[in-house]
């Protein structure tokens, strides 16, 4: 991701890199020390914050400020029994940040990032089936949108009055392995 016209951000082993590509110069986040690796990154949108989720006992995400490289908040759930988040999302204002837990339960959780409360949280992946989630995106014009794709699965989510309920839309999609996914202008 980029975090402004020269830095790009990247994770790389057990560190976050901060790479200048004009002045070829680096800089490091590393990962905590119980951490069992970083399994998803994103920048926000203002650029000014990197939320990174790490692996271990217990599932975490650390929200960095991008200009200190110093750590803002720290986030973790009790309603998280995986031990690592497969994707993250910052809100297109960059107040919310939506993270995809992983197996065995495949919870979305929707957050208010700087007071560290859960807004909302639904099970995304398909009960039956347990197929594994790949990305969860935020609708660019709308923070009450998300979109979670997977093996089998295309599910559009509304954030309303403390829940995330699915949402229907004109067209069934067929039954793929959607790996990724992007929100385009009409």
């Amino acid at each position: 991701a980029y975090h402004d016209e020269q830095t790009i951000v990247y994770p790389s082993g057990a560190n976050c890199i901060l790479y200048n590509i004009d002045q070829k110069s680096q800089k490091f986040i590393p990962s905590s020390d119980k951490s069992e690796g970083m399994t998803a990154m994103a920048v926000s949108p203002n650029r000014r914050y990197v939320a990174i989720a790490e692996k271990g006992e217990k599932a975490t995400i650390t929200i960095y400020d991008l200009h200190s490289l110093r750590p803002r908040k720290i986030l973790s759930s009790p309603e998280v029994q995986s031990t690592e988040f497969v994707s993250l999302a910052f809100s297109p204002d960059s107040k919310y940040l939506v993270a995809q837990g992983g197996r065995p339960d495949w919870t979305l959780l929707y957050w208010t990032w700087e007071r560290s409360k859960v807004m909302a949280t639904t099970k995304s992946t398909n009960p039956q089936t347990n197929d594994p989630i790949y990305q969860v995106t935020f609708n660019p014009q709308d923070n009450t949108q998300l979109c979670v794709v997977g093996q089998g699965i295309f599910k559009l989510f509304r954030y309303s009055e403390g829940n995330l309920k699915q949402f229907a839309w004109n067209q069934k999609p067929e039954q793929h392995n959607y790996l990724c996914h992007a929100w385009v202008s009409d």
